[in-house]
Parts: structure tokens; C-alpha cells; sequence
């Protein structure tokens, strides 16, 4: 018989076999906030390790996963960016459901969209009430200090989520592996 039926069958395997067939958690995590923010080139830069100056408008939601090593555990992380376009606020609420973390993510050149993200931030907890933030402000490469959202305004805004705030540039990778280890660090409590 080739399949392992008992525990102890368990053990008798390979330690590498053993590893191969114990499944990692697998936690959901979503990126939300408007559309041109830069939410797909963190996942991205983050999965990929590469950045697209091109990069195309996201139609509903694309999908990424990467494995996750942090403090001596492997978690695998499934990434859900959703479309920030108005078009898409109608469907979006679905995506939510699962979720263990969001990314809420503003561009800090453009004020707004952290102020926006107050809508993102109600939808998602009436879909999935009490699910935890990370607030990001994207492309700090490109930032204009006189009428830039500073990092005290920003953790001012996170206060009211009690949500950690981290500034990041998808463009050239600053900051955005330190704000993944920290996501990872995060999700390691629901296990």
C-alpha cells in the first residue's frame, strides 16, 4: 500500500518525504486601495522580484502565492489583488471572505487615496469583521515632501485600525521584503 495510514506509517518515511507531505498553512491575504497605487507591483516585486513599468490595469482580482520562512516555520502566503476601479467595488466584498490580513495600500503623492481607503477598509470588515491591517504607502521613490501624506499623518489614519504602517517602493524594492517578513511574522500567530 503506498499511502501512509497511520501515524506511525508517518514516521517511518524519510525525513524529506515527511516534509513533502505535511501541507504548509496556507493564509489569504488581500491587497486593497485604489486603482494606480501600485498594488500589483508589490505582489510583483514581492513574488517576482521584479518590477513592470508597464504594468496593466487589474481586471477583478489576480492571484499570487509565495512560501514564507519566519521564525523557523514555512507558511504559504496566497495574495489576492483586487481591482480598485469603481467598477469593481460591487464584487470585490466576495473576495474579502477568508481573509487573514489585508494590505490596504495608498500612494503617498496622492493623499487621497489613503483617505479613500476608509471605504476599502468598512467594506472588508463587514465582510470579514476584525480582520487585521497593514497600511502601505507605495512609491516613496516619487516622493514630493511638501504635499506628500508623511508617515506621522499616516500613522495617525492606521491609529484609528490599530493597523501597523510601513512605507515601501514597489519600483525599486525598498522596503517591501521587510513589509512581507513582517506580514509573515504576523500570520504566524494563527497558527
Amino acid at each position: 500500500m503506498d499511502k501512509v495510514t497511520s501515524y506511525a506509517g508517518f514516521l517511518a518515511l524519510s525525513p524529506e518525504l515527511q516534509r513533502l507531505s505535511i501541507r504548509k498553512p496556507v493564509f489569504k491575504t488581500v491587497l486593497l486601495g485604489e486603482g494606480g497605487v501600485g498594488k500589483t507591483s508589490l505582489a510583483v516585486r514581492y513574488t517576482e522580484d521584479r518590477f513592470d513599468q508597464q504594468m496593466k490595469m487589474t481586471i477583478g482580482v489576480n492571484f499570487a502565492t509565495k512560501t514564507l520562512h519566519s521564525s523557523g516555520q514555512s507558511i504559504t502566503l496566497l495574495l489576492w489583488d483586487l481591482g480598485g476601479q469603481p467598477r469593481f467595488q460591487d464584487v470585490i466584498t466576495d473576495y474579502f471572505k477568508g481573509s487573514k490580513l489585508a494590505l490596504a495600500v495608498y500612494e503617498v503623492n496622492r493623499v487621497f487615496t489613503m483617505y479613500r481607503l476608509e471605504d476599502w477598509i468598512s467594506r472588508l470588515h463587514s465582510s470579514v469583521p476584525g480582520c487585521n491591517i497593514f497600511l502601505v504607502g507605495n512609491k516613496i521613490d516619487e516622493r514630493i515632501p511638501q504635499t506628500a501624506v508623511s508617515l506621522e499623518d499616516a500613522e495617525e489614519f492606521a491609529a484609528k485600525y490599530d493597523a501597523k504602517v510601513f512605507e515601501v517602493s514597489a519600483k525599486t524594492g525598498e522596503g517591501v521584503f521587510e513589509m512581507f517578513d513582517a506580514v509573515g511574522e504576523h500570520l504566524l500567530q494563527f497558527l
